[in-house]
């Protein structure tokens, strides 16, 4: 039975990347600065592109120490982000938009790093989607370069390409949803302040986990225990607690007081949309004050004993 759930996910997921990636190759196509044709050799290398990266993607993300960090986890922000959109089915190829794949193709990379011991992973994640719109870029302009002047020094290459991938406004946008995932609250509240709907959409899909049942709330939160087993306990519990407090609004009166280790808050919700405050705000509220008191009285939800 999990075999063949993790087959439909796989083939689910494989859906939502491929359209995804037609729409960021034509838009580095478009803002190439010379009009670039897509012949059929060169749709197949970056189709053979696609795939490879998939793969990887798929392989970084099926690292043991991942117990939340996950293909599961990717799934269910774009779900989320489904939901969000008013989409009943975005797996449509044809009915992709430029927006629907700036949210996916965040999706897929924003925790394609993600080593708990450190403090870049959003940063590396990042990076690492930049050298895939790199290889897109490249692949896409290769046919044109051989066809034209060869005289050019190949150390150019790279300086070129990375200031096509920067002339991409879809690229700039899904690297600022990656780096905003560091900062989720503050991000989501800039977000929502200077009415950037795509970065406020793409935060509460990723923060959505926060307002889900308590059940699964709970698993959730056993799970990150798994991924920070390094950390000793009482210390974990104490952190752990300290963060969550954190992401609970000025405006609940049932915060836990200040302490001098508090940074003071400013917020006022946890997401940013209007919808994702309807849908999950009050469960994230309830979930989160649930785990700090249990933290507080050294009880982790869902934590899995060790014994021996």
């Amino acid at each position: 039975c999990n075999s063949d759930a993790n087959m439909m996910m796989e083939q689910s997921l494989r859906n939502r990347w491929k359209p995804s990636v037609t729409c960021i190759i034509n838009e580095l196509g478009m803002s190439s600065s010379s009009t670039i044709t897509i012949d059929r050799e060169r749709l197949q290398a970056l189709d053979a592109l696609s795939q490879s990266w998939l793969e990887k993607i798929s392989q970084l993300y099926a690292e043991p120490h991942r117990a939340y960090h996950n293909m599961t986890h990717v799934q269910d922000v774009i779900a989320s982000l489904d939901f969000l959109l008013d989409g009943e089915d975005s797996s449509i190829d044809a009915h992709t938009t430029c927006e629907e794949a700036i949210l996916i193709l965040a999706a897929f990379f924003h925790d394609v790093i993600y080593n708990p011991k450190s403090s870049t992973n959003e940063k590396d994640s990042a990076d690492l989607f930049l050298q895939f719109a790199s290889e897109l870029s490249t692949t896409i302009s290769s046919s044109s370069n051989q066809q034209g002047d060869t005289s050019g020094d190949d150390n150019d290459e790279q300086p070129c390409t990375q200031q096509h991938i920067r002339n991409c406004i879809m690229v700039m946008q899904i690297e600022e949803c990656i780096i905003a995932t560091a900062t989720h609250i503050s991000s989501a509240g800039i977000a929502h302040e200077t009415q950037n709907h795509t970065l406020a959409t793409f935060l509460d899909a990723d923060m959505s986990i926060l307002g889900k049942d308590v059940e699964i709330y709970d698993k959730y939160a056993g799970c990150i225990r798994r991924e920070y087993e390094f950390v000793e306990r009482n210390m974990y519990c104490d952190k752990r607690a300290d963060i969550l407090e954190s992401f609970l609004p000025i405006l609940d009166e049932d915060v836990a007081s200040t302490t001098a280790t508090t940074p003071v808050k400013k917020h006022s919700f946890i997401y940013a949309t209007e919808k994702a405050r309807q849908q999950w705000e009050e469960q994230a509220r309830s979930n989160l004050k649930n785990e700090i008191e249990m933290l507080r009285r050294g009880v982790i939800p869902c934590e899995i004993q060790k014994h021996g």
